[in-house]
């Protein structure tokens, strides 16, 4: 009987195996990578257009209005207005400090949780069961964001007080668009007016004397006003679909609802550009869906900010914005439910002309 004998690999041969599959692997990896960036970013997107059909359902039941924001300060006396347009530390409103996305919750199949809100009580955040500021919403969490869904250190609205209160808060990763402001309480510094960029009002003479430069500071409904978040008053210089307290119904999209945004991206990511806080992604505090403070922001930064011109060595935790983890730019939802994706390199005029709702400058949206 003859002898036979199976051959194997040789130590050379497996080798050789090992690094072809090694090879293949690193080949693949980013392909697999970059797919499934592609399946977070198109559920992100999803979210998004979950949130315009939202508003657009609440605003056919309240005559075309945007969910409304009940913000409440803590100011005890006048700031630059008088009491009457103040939000004082005790309002005779109940509804105070609920957020536009709680407005919505029963067009986003969250009755539940709407119904278990409690509306009866003056520091409405702080006074909710905590299984219900923990509430985790999939829709209001983009799956690129790596931060807990559930963080601590949220504010329940502008002020606490000063007892120093914090609260675990569940969070959102989409803000409506304020516009293009210099918001408190969102404490940036004043933006770059150095590029000598001259808009003219519609009709008027490319040299006209009217012409301004959008991104100056500015006390009225041109430019990037100022707006101080306590004072009603100042309510109407919140010039995109959102303002930090009421509302603002989709008719006052004068450049139409195609060409201004409604809901846009934003990690909450902490800003500021001190050497001892620089702008970083870790958290910040006004990140909560239930507070006003954490659903709102303004468009005047940069996408991913880390222009320095910006930042101007300003400390503040919360001058942050529209922002992501998806490669290149950041998606956002306009008041005519479309979603969008924006590239980083987008133009400063052009972010300025689709984040505001009534500069009558439309603009065709970058591709």
């Amino acid at each position: 009987m003859r002898n036979t004998r199976k051959n194997g690999f040789t130590l050379v041969e497996l080798l050789v195996v090992i690094a072809v599959i090694g090879v293949l692997v690193a080949l693949l990896l980013p392909a697999v990578q970059m797919a499934r960036e592609a399946a977070r970013r198109m559920q992100c997107g999803n979210n998004l257009k979950q949130l315009g059909l939202a508003l657009q359902n609440y605003g056919d039941k309240w005559k075309e209005s945007m969910g409304w924001q009940n913000d409440c300060g803590n100011m005890r006396g006048n700031l630059n207005g008088t009491p009457a347009q103040v939000l004082l530390n005790a309002p005779t409103n109940h509804w105070n400090n609920l957020s536009w996305i709680y407005s919505v919750l029963p067009y986003m199949e969250q009755q539940g949780i709407y119904d278990n809100v409690i509306k009866d009580r003056q520091y409405l955040l702080f006074e909710q069961p905590q299984e219900i500021k923990e509430s985790v919403i999939d829709t209001l969490l983009c799956p690129s964001n790596t931060q807990d869904a559930v963080r601590n250190n949220q504010r329940p609205g502008y002020r606490h007080g000063g007892n120093g209160r914090r609260s675990l808060a569940a969070c959102t990763d989409y803000s409506g668009n304020l516009g293009h402001i210099w918001g408190g309480w969102k404490d940036c510094r004043a933006v770059p007016t150095d590029w000598g960029v001259r808009v003219v009002a519609p009709g008027m003479p490319p040299d006209s004397a009217a012409a301004f430069n959008p991104f100056r500071r500015s006390g009225g409904q041109e430019g990037t006003p100022w707006v101080n978040g306590d004072i009603l008053g100042q309510m109407p210089r919140c010039n995109g679909m959102f303002r930090y307290h009421g509302r603002v119904r989709l008719r006052d999209a004068l450049d139409g609802t195609a060409h201004t945004v409604m809901v846009f991206e934003d990690m909450h990511w902490r800003g500021g550009n001190r050497p001892d806080r620089p702008h970083d992604k870790r958290s910040c505090d006004d990140a909560a869906w239930l507070s006003s403070i954490g659903a709102i922001n303004s468009m005047r930064n940069p996408i991913n900010n880390t222009n320095k011109a910006w930042l101007q060595n300003q400390g503040d935790r919360r001058c942050h914005g529209w922002s992501s983890n998806h490669p290149s730019g950041a998606q956002c939802v306009m008041a005519d439910g479309s979603v969008q994706f924006v590239y980083e390199t987008i133009d400063h005029l052009t972010r300025y002309q689709i984040g505001v709702r009534n500069d009558q400058q439309p603009t065709n949206f970058p591709q």
